[in-house]
């Protein structure tokens, strides 16, 4: 229903540029919309939807047409007197407390003619309006004449309607005033049953403590609670009044007021009589009645619930104040309020005692009552997890979640979490037709919504669909909003009628939107594209200006910017794809996935606009493969970091960029290296290192010299290996590049470590991971700490070398590196197994190996087997150990590393040997490769290998 609403409200959106006549169309488009709501909406009169629809679709038509332009305005007007007469009339029907379902069936008669009569008259107009054999049959005189007809018809149907209507109006407010008369005479009976608290209630002891403790003093009370809907504000009054103190201190004398529907003081006044079973002379006005009784009667305590039917309804608000102000002047009376606002009525008269807007749920309380209500949910830790990420979605609003547990009763937590992402509020109703603000978040949504009135208000709910699209709240908002008064039509007068209804709320330097009423805004009344474009304009300038920032002194300011924006970044690019896809989006995913690279990998972003790429220049596809390629690179994804980065080199050669086609080289030299493809590796970046000599490209340079350092490292070449790093750190030096500077420092230790050098090469990896963690490189600090562990293993001071790994291992777990992480497993389990722990050896390098194979590291996987090997032949199970032994040493060799291969035999002989020798002893003469010198064992990515640009 409210989807229909908003295609209405929001149709011009797609219209055509404005015109002379613009405005008229769009003040007639905006009343016929309204009609349309007031339609579908709570009055739900049968045929009022399809009369303001049919009327949009004129305006529409009109819209499409280029001649006769003073006859087209005449007839808009025409319609807009129409559609105003027909507004004075359902607005006359609420005043008067006249349902849709008691409105007479010639109204609706009516209705149903006005439909058909507009209907014939859009007929006209769209064959007006259609090709160019229709446009012959009519001249211009023709076409002005027809439009004139159509005028006619209006006026015709529109006086019929009005008659009927107004005779209408006379028999139903005449029904009413005596129905009225007859409740004022009446002597007040039995009052209507009051309300009890709900026994499910989590998360709100304190508050309920404190007003209870408050409304039990001696001195007189007015109290407001506040807060958007769905938040347990009349839950939490309800628990006040019926808290033992309270119940004590006024007995009797309390009463829950409901004013849902009441739209007058004068009504509102008579139900509060009633409830009191207090007199009420028909001389007398209800309100100095109230006064009286009040005055007479002991301790009281009244509850006024969702006072913002009333207040909003006033269009001046002096009654509402005053009934507020005759029960405050009554000594021995206090009274609650609850509203949807931020702040209560402003009363000259009184202070308010207490006025809080209501905060929602903590994370406990909110598992526990979404539990409550579906307690076999959860029943695993994942499953724990996942409900935890529906909480959040939910803002933990306590209706949300309450309505969200009914329904996800027979579902699993996986089911629900992506049935909430594809229907976001709309499940949130325990039934399509329900009306009741209680089981539908939607319905409590709208009924804030039509306070706001949208039609007199239209710049409000485009703030509020801004709003709606930054998922982390608008931070700094202060500032930021001057910067969309000045770009848009929007005034602080609209922010302050979304804080009057309670729909915004600000948290320190934060203006957010609970999420049900964001995604129902965004379902229904999206900003259109000028303001969608406003918003994130503000944060494409963030972007530009931060994102691409390198490691450095800068780059804190960068992350500090950056990171609490991710949410809304991410949000506006998916917002901005299907309705603005323009390549300035595109360059905005890459340099925020560049940022993700130095941080936290992830080509999230880069998902989001990759349907974008085909269509874009030459430049801007390379430029989003060769971050798509950095990023599989560093996640151990070298397939397709091959795959990205070839097809970033075709693209940058031909746009002419050599210098980045070389680049695309050296990073394709360097997966070779990764994936233990030697010779290639070696063949493609002394090409890349070649063209880089040629660019004159001192960086270049010396990021290929330490790759090929590298791979001379793992080829047990160590002189020529740290000759050529040491030559890769000059270049570096030369041009002060510190990170590639302090990347080859960190191989040259990794030389020294592997020479036995462990003094030397634990002063050069401390220094290398200080000037790291000094430039916010995390794996770099991460990979010296790991081999800073393995020096201290080859020392054989085990239980150090467990610490200082087992450290590492939490670093690369942080910052997501799964290969760091299978390294750090594995020499745990060389230490456990040197300690002759061999249980807790084979099962920590079994869950190394199984990693190993998920990332294709064929290295590591060699590795973890012949220590694996090591491990069971030290339990004397020599079949097994033989076994993996000979895995490991066909995986050496697989990758072209004889040396490592070559002591695997050896391993192999020395079992065959100890069999013919001893054929009774057990396996502990055998040395595991835990405690063998390292002089042959050596990670390719050991040097920061796995993160050099």
């Amino acid at each position: 229903m409210l989807g229909r609403i908003k295609s209405h409200l929001h149709s011009r959106s797609s219209s055509p540029a404005p015109n002379s006549q613009s405005f008229a169309l769009e003040a007639a488009r905006s009343i016929c919309s309204t009609i349309s709501s007031l339609g579908s909406g709570g009055l739900n009169v049968p045929g009022l939807q399809a009369v303001g629809d049919i009327g949009c679709k004129i305006i529409d038509t009109v819209q499409q047409m280029k001649d006769n332009q003073d006859a087209c305005r005449i007839l808009i007007d025409h319609i807009a007197n129409l559609m105003t007469s027909i507004r004075s009339v359902i607005g006359e029907c609420t005043s008067a407390g006249i349902a849709g379902a008691d409105v007479d069936i010639g109204l609706k008669a009516d209705l149903e003619r006005l439909n058909r009569c507009l209907e014939q008259v859009n007929q006209i107009l769209q064959d007006l309006t259609g090709g160019s054999q229709v446009r012959k049959l009519f001249s211009s005189a023709g076409a002005a004449g027809r439009i004139t007809e159509c005028k006619e018809m209006i006026d015709r149907e529109g006086t019929a309607f009005s008659f009927s209507s107004s005779l209408y109006l006379r028999k139903e407010m005449a029904s009413l005033h005596h129905k009225i008369d007859e409740l004022a005479h009446v002597k007040p009976d039995t009052p209507p049953a009051q309300p009890v608290p709900p026994k499910i209630f989590y998360g709100r002891d304190e508050l309920v403590s404190e007003l209870a403790a408050l409304c039990s003093s001696s001195k007189q009370q007015s109290v407001a609670i506040l807060g958007a809907g769905g938040l347990g504000k009349t839950s939490i009054a309800l628990h006040v009044l019926h808290d033992p103190q309270v119940i004590k201190f006024y007995r009797k004398n309390i009463f829950f007021v409901a004013c849902d529907g009441i739209t007058t003081v004068h009504a509102l006044a008579l139900r509060i009589l009633r409830i009191m079973q207090a007199p009420s002379p028909p001389d007398t006005h209800p309100v100095d009645a109230l006064r009286s009784f009040l005055n007479a009667s002991s301790k009281t305590l009244l509850l006024l619930d969702n006072f913002e039917s009333i207040w909003d309804s006033e269009q001046e608000h002096s009654a509402a104040r005053g009934l507020l102000e005759t029960i405050d002047n009554a000594t021995t009376a206090s009274f609650i309020i609850t509203m949807r606002a931020d702040r209560p009525p402003p009363i000259s008269g009184f202070q308010w005692t207490w006025s809080q807007t209501i905060p929602t749920l903590s994370l406990e309380s909110a598992r526990k009552l979404f539990l409550t209500f579906n307690p076999t949910f959860c029943s695993t830790s994942f499953e724990y997890e996942t409900l935890d990420k529906l909480l959040k979605e939910l803002d933990h609003v306590p209706l949300a979640i309450h309505l969200l547990a009914r329904v996800s009763s027979n579902s699993s937590p996986e089911s629900s979490l992506k049935l909430w992402q594809e229907k976001r509020t709309q499940m949130l109703s325990l039934g399509q037709f329900t009306k009741d603000r209680f089981e539908s978040v939607d319905v409590s949504i709208a009924l804030s919504l039509n306070s706001l009135d949208i039609a007199r208000y239209p710049e409000a709910i485009q703030l509020l669909g801004m709003l709606c699209l930054l998922p982390d709240g608008l931070l700094q908002w202060r500032g930021r909003l001057d910067t969309i008064w000045k770009t848009s039509g929007i005034t602080n007068l609209d922010l302050q009628r979304l804080q009057q209804f309670a729909l915004v709320y600000t948290s320190g330097d934060k203006l957010g939107v609970l999420s049900p009423i964001r995604h129902f805004i965004l379902q229904h009344y999206p900003p259109d594209a000028e303001h969608a474009q406003c918003i994130s304009n503000i944060y494409w300038r963030l972007v530009d200006t931060y994102a691409r920032v390198n490691f450095g002194p800068e780059y804190n300011d960068s992350v500090n910017a950056l990171n609490p924006e991710l949410g809304n970044i991410s949000n506006l690019i998916d917002h901005a794809v299907p309705c603005c896809p323009t390549e300035r989006i595109l360059h905005v995913a890459i340099d925020m996935s560049w940022y993700l690279y130095c941080t936290f990998p992830s080509t999230e972003m880069l998902d989001k606009v990759s349907r974008m790429v085909s269509t874009a220049t030459l430049m801007v596809q390379a430029l989003f493969w060769e971050i798509s390629g950095e990023i599989a690179y560093k996640q151990d994804r070298y397939a397709e970091a091959t795959s990205s980065f070839t097809q970033a080199r075709t693209h940058f050669l031909d746009t002419g960029n050599y210098l980045k086609a070389a680049h695309c080289s050296y990073m394709l030299g360097d997966i070779l290296r990764m994936r233990d493809e030697y010779p290639a590796a070696t063949a493609m970046l002394t090409q890349a290192r070649d063209q880089f000599l040629a660019f004159d490209d001192p960086a270049g340079l010396g990021r290929c010299l330490n790759s090929l350092g590298d791979v001379l490292y793992i080829q047990a070449k160590l002189p020529e290996a740290s000759a050529i790093l040491t030559e890769a750190r000059g270049e570096f030096l030369k041009i002060g590049e510190h990170l590639g500077a302090t990347q080859c420092l960190q191989s040259l230790g990794e030389v020294l470590y592997m020479q036995l050098k462990y003094s030397e090469a634990s002063i050069m990896l401390t220094e290398a991971r200080d000037e790291f963690l000094a430039m916010g490189e995390g794996v770099g600090a991460a990979q010296c700490l790991r081999t800073l562990g393995q020096t201290l293993q080859g020392k054989q001071k085990y239980e150090e070398a467990s610490v200082v790994l087992k450290a590492a291992q939490a670093e690369f777990l942080n910052i997501g590196d799964r290969l760091g992480v299978a390294q750090c497993l594995r020499s745990l389990g060389q230490v456990l197994s040197a300690q002759k722990n061999y249980s807790y050896a084979s099962s920590t390098l079994i869950e190394a190996l199984h990693q190993f194979q998920d990332i294709g590291y064929r290295y590591g996987e060699a590795e973890c087997s012949e220590s694996l090997g090591d491990n069971v032949l030290a339990q004397g199970q020599r079949t097994e150990g033989e076994s993996l032994l000979a895995r490991a040493r066909d995986l050496f060799l697989e990758i072209g590393l004889e040396h490592p291969a070559a002591r695997c035999s050896r391993k192999i002989m020395d079992v065959d040997g100890s069999k013919d020798d001893n054929p009774e002893s057990g396996g502990d003469e055998i040395e595991s490769s835990a405690e063998q010198p390292e002089t042959e064992r050596k990670d390719p990515e050991i040097g920061g290998g796995d993160d050099h640009e």
